[in-house]
């Protein structure tokens, strides 16, 4: 069985939601959610600290979604 393709080919390429709040899941994640919110410090000074911050916040809002998985 073939990989069923969610374009038409449209020049404009293809969407899925509407709005923020519409709920998507991928990869079999059993609720899907809406587009996750990250808080983003606000600094000029780039630390490892707010580094590591950053990338966390980010991967939650990854896994939230389903699509990565961390081990």
């Amino acid at each position: 069985m073939g990989a069923k393709q969610l374009s038409d080919k449209g020049p404009d390429g293809t969407r899925l939601g509407q709005s923020a709040t519409d709920k998507l899941a991928f990869y079999a994640l059993s609720t899907p959610i809406a587009r996750p919110s990250v808080t983003w410090p606000n600094t000029a000074t780039a630390t490892t600290a707010l580094n590591e911050l950053k990338a966390n916040r980010l991967m939650a809002a990854l896994v939230a979604l389903g699509l990565i998985v961390t081990t």
